[in-house]
């Protein structure tokens, strides 16, 4: 991906201008050509980021394997998202600082005065130099009230996603800005080919997800048997295939999964499995976190349940050392839950897992879990409450399992407790491609 974001950056430096002249005017460095140069620089790896962002946020399969699980696909998805917003903020603030000191202010404000023009829109055309400048500033007011909506304004995850259209009609915009406004783009047939091709990849991506995807998205149906309530805050919806055929998965994959049927529930979320591969069941379990997830309690067997997937690679199954350690901290259970019911007593897998919980009654599936480690020898459950011991450390996961090194580490829990583990292990020098951890918040 970093690649492809700077890839125009070389078709940049090789078009017809050269690249001395970029920021020498008359053999003295040139403050206004500097800024002017940066700001273009900036411009086109910032809108290639944000267009390799749209194909990471469109859930692609090929990607899931490419970076070795979905949660990786949308780490990167958040980091590059960031990084495109900084650039284009930048982008024209370096633009206008190349007239700074030169008396040429005005040039710029012209466009101000220009969008505020009425008639503006009678004079439009796509090479029209001051639209070009006009599809800029809307992209980018766009992007700022996303901005504003997803870091300073708490929003429901359905209202949130709702604003991910802002972004649709800011890479638009922003798109036709870069395309058509008087630069190297135009003016290099490389640059230019390359610039249409992150748009139309970007373009591709947008209408995936939103208005070809009930054509083109793989969505399974379930019927819902029964919502099991484990304990006040956490459910099981236990499903089967409306088709008597269920789906593929490997244990500890999470889905997206919406219900159509009932009201409030219909937008999908991710779940984590807790069911075996090996029966005809497709089960979840959820905890009571938020306005969503505080509902599905409401859900009726027999309704319908929608779902995309199975996603992800933290999974035992997935890597070659067969000494594993497993941390669950809270509703972090749920993957290794799954995990646990598909191991069976002939399996050459040696799992400790650790079960980190504020009290046992908070623990949810604790029995099950006890009772699948009373009758299969490969696998040993640690309760770890926290009234008790405190909070789980990698000192004391070394000293129960004996050694750290040489063995398969997987994560799942509370982002401050995941953060805190994997710093601990890597003091312990635990190589970082033996730690695989599952994050809650994906979107």
């Amino acid at each position: 991906m970093l690649f492809l974001s700077f890839l125009p950056l070389v078709f940049w430096f090789f078009t017809p201008l050269p690249l001395h002249q970029r920021f020498i005017s008359h053999g003295a460095f040139s403050f206004s050509l500097t800024m002017q140069a940066l700001g273009q620089a900036l411009g086109l790896v910032g809108m290639a980021m944000f267009a390799l962002n749209l194909v990471l946020g469109a859930r692609l399969r090929f990607l899931e394997s490419l970076f070795g699980g979905m949660n990786r696909v949308y780490i990167v998805h958040h980091i590059l998202g960031g990084v495109s917003f900084i650039l284009l903020l930048v982008h024209p603030i370096l633009l206008v600082a190349q007239y700074l000191g030169f008396g040429a202010i005005g040039l710029k404000s012209s466009y101000v005065l220009y969008i505020a023009n009425p008639f503006c829109f009678a004079q439009f055309s796509l090479v029209n130099p001051e639209c070009s400048y006009l599809f800029g500033v809307v992209a980018l007011l766009l992007m700022i009230l996303f901005l504003v909506l997803t870091f300073f304004i708490k929003l429901p995850y359905h209202t949130w996603k709702l604003t991910h259209k802002f972004l649709g009609f800011a890479f638009f915009f922003g798109a036709l800005h870069a395309l058509f406004v008087s630069s190297d783009v135009t003016r290099s047939p490389v640059l230019q080919y390359y610039m249409w091709f992150l748009a139309a990849i970007g373009f591709a991506s947008i209408m995936y997800r939103t208005i070809l995807g009930a054509l083109l998205i793989p969505r399974r149906e379930y019927v819902v048997d029964e919502v099991k309530q484990i304990n006040p805050s956490i459910v099981e919806i236990v499903m089967h295939a409306k088709d008597g055929k269920p789906m593929s998965y490997t244990p500890g994959q999470f889905v997206f999964i919406g219900f159509p049927d009932t009201r409030g529930l219909e937008e999908v979320h991710p779940f984590s499995l807790t069911s075996s591969p090996g029966t005809d069941k497709l089960s979840i379990g959820v905890k009571a976190l938020g306005d969503y997830t505080k509902q599905l309690n409401r859900i009726m067997p027999g309704s319908r349940a929608v779902i995309e997937g199975p996603f992800g690679r933290t999974s035992y199954v997935y890597y070659p050392c067969k000494e594993q350690i497993w941390i669950a901290g809270g509703i972090g259970v749920t993957p290794f839950l799954s995990m646990a019911r598909s191991l069976t007593k002939e399996s050459d897998y040696k799992v400790d897992m650790y079960y980190s919980a504020m009290s046992s009654e908070g623990a949810a599936w604790n029995e099950e879990l006890c009772s699948i480690a009373a009758t299969n020898p490969n696998f040993r459950l640690i309760p770890w409450y926290g009234v008790e011991k405190g909070y789980l450390s990698a000192d004391a996961i070394a000293a129960e399992s004996k050694n750290l090194l040489g063995k398969e580490i997987f994560v799942c829990g509370p982002p401050p407790m995941m953060r805190s583990i994997k710093s601990q292990f890597a003091k312990w020098q635990v190589p970082v491609s033996c730690v695989h951890s599952e994050e809650f918040s994906i979107h």
